[in-house]
């Protein structure tokens, strides 16, 4: 059987398959350079079998046989730790030498307990140093896998990287790793104190037993945490750092010389250990083992394929990630503003939805596309981090962006197919579920989207009725039948919500058929009553938007349709379920004649249906309009999963609570510094959204809104709101759980 660092042609073979799916440049993020007679080591062990001196070319072949030599573009070389402490300042001098002049290289020093400020700092006259490596066989603890960071990292390195933006990459040890409570303590104290340190967590946090991996979840929140990857052999841990972090903050290294190992790292019961040739023999029907580094590129390969990261997300994990955190390469700033500038000239309004459009909020700087999205946090174009302190999706993600259930289930059904020529039982099984839970309801219709759906409804009261006009109150979409409205001399569609609604393209025959009232307005409604109650089909309104409705406006106005002959349709595709459980109007104690919901219980994919909850009578007298494709099953599971999830929770006297403390606070931290932003709504918003006093005005000289750089705020407030949300469990994302 072949041996440690040799390469036979079943290996080039393996090699050329995997590095087909590589990107075209490959940056190695854990790499070792050495020389074989400063290690304390047995003779032999995998070092001491190999070159006497590794330095960069040597390193460049040997990786070169398993990637590619033309895709080797650079690397962070580090230390091997396996010298004595007084050899320590010997070897990063050497390290650095070695690599003096190298293009698109970096260099860390080790770092010993013992060492002193004084020693490492004229390190720093060096161009290729980026910072240290710390490694648990210079500490005292013994025996030293059992170590804590603290027993072997000196405590003033953390300033000094503080200070001048280092990095450290640690391997972490102690049995649990990423899942040792000690580890994490240590872990997020430093990092917050320190947050221009930058750590990498080497083998994915020393994941190589699997489930270790989970603890990632718990770190995963600190700006300043990256993960190396370098021989992790299984795709688990590499898909848990996927699921907790995105791709940004992967980077692949070899762990040259590990790399030239034969076997693999295979997690067992509850350790791991190193699968060798020693274990499989060398009989003829014996497996024939690969070099690590091999087994390392598989792995990360088939967790990219199960995770569906694309070429761009492969470049990033496998070279410009670790470019970017050590200065080698620096996000242009500007793709995101770019590429809206790009869609305006290609799509009328540059965006697909009027109330995602940056001008309604900040012209060129609300950022109008995101890379990553989880919890409440986003990620631009350009890297850039935020909170969403805004709308939510539109409202449309009240369980937060990339809700692990829903995620869940939208994947099992893709995985079964999503699309065909057959029905999905998933619609049945849902619209049991909804009429369980609106027990006024016998039938349910699903739509595309909220503005169909309340199409829908429109068609079903105009074919009931055999009458043309409707009565609105609030915003109910962007159909010819309620822009009609604005057909008028005036904007009759201002005061619900969006003023300036232009009718362009609609029918001027529709001038008419549309008519407004305000909310809480007895007077309006009763004068369409009394000069079009014959001609009215329905009245289709919000239970509440921005306020509640007045003691009995509800009752007033349904009791009213019914006089006239007309329906009484609620539109909650704004309020959703936030509320109450099922709507408003379960709350409020009114039921309709016709419900339509939309966007609070859809998923964040494109073929989100509605749901309009019917009454049987209605099907009888009146034609159901139906989509021409009709819901996908991909997006009736998941929200059947979000309607149990939901329906296990207290969340809307948890949502009541957080709107009134957020509202609060927010508008106080607002009045402190003298800020623009006001906090605006009332109970029933889970966040109502930022208002600027300048909408449209808000040119450079105004620092990011508000939600952008949550920071403006002041910590305490981004505290309170993070820790809100933690124990309300209605955005149940890692980055809570550390919060007091």
């Amino acid at each position: 059987m072949a041996g440690n660092w040799s390469f036979e042609n079943a290996d080039g073979e393996v090699a050329k398959s995997l590095a087909a799916e590589l990107p075209a440049t490959v940056f190695d993020a854990h790499t070792h350079l050495y020389l074989k007679d400063t290690m304390d080591l047995a003779p032999d062990s995998l070092f001491m079998t190999g070159p006497t001196e590794v330095v960069p070319a040597v390193w460049r072949e040997y990786l070169g046989r398993q990637i590619g030599n033309d895709r080797v573009s650079g690397a962070l070389f580090i230390p091997n730790p396996f010298v004595p402490r007084e050899q320590i300042p010997v070897i990063n001098e050497w390290m650095l030498a070695v690599t003096a002049g190298l293009p698109n290289t970096k260099t860390l020093a080790l770092v010993a307990p013992n060492m002193t400020r004084a020693e490492a700092e004229p390190l720093l006259r060096h161009k290729h140093f980026a910072g240290f490596k710390p490694y648990h066989s210079y500490s005292t603890t013994q025996p030293t896998w059992d170590a804590l960071p603290g027993d072997y990292i000196p405590e003033w390195v953390w300033p000094l990287m503080h200070e001048q933006g280092l990095v450290m990459t640690l391997h972490l040890v102690r049995s649990g790793a990423m899942v040792d409570a000690g580890n994490l303590r240590y872990l997020r104290d430093h990092c917050e104190r320190f947050p221009n340190a930058k750590l990498i967590l080497a083998h994915a946090g020393r994941s190589f037993h699997a489930p270790n991996a989970a603890g990632v979840v718990d770190v995963c929140d600190l700006p300043n945490v990256w993960f190396d990857t370098a021989a992790v052999c299984e795709a688990e841990p590499i898909l848990t750092l996927l699921e907790a972090c995105g791709p940004r903050r992967l980077m692949w290294g070899s762990d040259f010389p590990v790399s030239e190992g034969r076997g693999r790292c295979v997690t067992a019961g509850d350790a791991f250990f190193w699968l060798g040739p020693e274990h499989v023999g060398s009989s003829p029907t014996a497996c024939r083992l690969l070099p690590i580094g091999l087994e390392s590129l598989r792995a990360h390969l088939n967790a990219a394929k199960v995770f569906g990261l694309n070429a761009a997300d492969l470049q990033d994990v496998f070279a410009d990630n670790a470019r970017r955190l050590l200065g080698l390469v620096s996000e242009s700033g500007v793709r995101t503003q770019e590429l809206y500038r790009h869609a305006r000239q290609r799509m009328p309004g540059g965006t697909q939805l009027l109330s995602k459009r940056p001008e309604m909020l900040a012209p060129d700087q609300w950022p109008a596309y995101f890379h990553e999205a989880r919890g409440c946090e986003t990620w631009d174009l350009d890297g850039r981090h935020y909170y969403d302190f805004s709308t939510n999706g539109i409202g449309a993600c009240l369980l937060g962006f990339r809700d692990p259930d829903v995620t869940l289930a939208v994947k099992r059904r893709i995985n079964l197919g999503s699309m065909c020529t057959l029905n999905a039982p998933e619609e049945v099984e849902l619209a049991d579920v909804l009429c369980e839970i609106h027990p006024w309801a016998e039938q349910v219709r699903f739509a595309r989207c909220g503005g169909e759906a309340c199409a829908m409804a429109v068609r079903i009261a105009r074919s009931t009725t055999d009458r043309s006009l409707i009565a609105i109150c609030g915003y109910s979409g962007w159909q010819d039948w309620y822009l009609a409205a604005n057909l008028g001399d005036s904007d009759a569609l201002r005061g619900h919500l969006l003023p300036g609604l232009s009718p362009a393209g609609v029918p001027r025959e529709l001038r008419g058929t549309t008519l407004p009232f305000t909310f809480n307005n007895r007077e309006e409604f009763q004068s369409i009553l009394d000069a079009y109650g014959d001609r009215l089909a329905a009245v289709v309104m919000e239970p509440c938007r921005s306020q509640d409705p007045a003691p009995g406006f509800l009752e007033f106005v349904r009791d009213g349709a019914h006089r006239v002959g007309a329906l009484w349709v609620l539109d909650e595709i704004s309020m959703g379920w936030r509320l109450h459980f099922g709507g408003a109007h379960l709350k409020l104690g009114v039921n309709p004649d016709l419900a339509v919901f939309s966007r609070r219980w859809a998923m964040a994919i494109r073929w989100r249906p509605s749901l309009e909850p019917v009454p049987r009578w209605l099907e009888r007298r009146g034609r159901l309009s139906a989509a021409r494709i009709g819901p996908r099953a991909s997006g009736l599971w998941p929200r059947w999963r979000r309607f149990a999830r939901c329906g296990r929770r207290m969340w809307p006297r948890m949502l009541l609570e957080l709107a009134l403390e957020s509202r609060c606070c927010g508008n106080r931290a607002a009045n402190a510094i003298n800020s623009p932003c006001r906090w605006a709504g009332i109970r029933v918003w889970l966040i109502s959204g930022l208002t600027m006093k300048r909408r449209m005005r808000c040119g450079p000289s105004l620092p990011r809104l508000c939600w952008i750089v949550g920071s403006w705020l002041g910590p305490d407030f981004i505290r309170l709101w993070l820790i809100r949300m933690r124990w309300s469990n209605v955005m149940a994302q890692p980055w809570t759980r550390s919060l007091g």
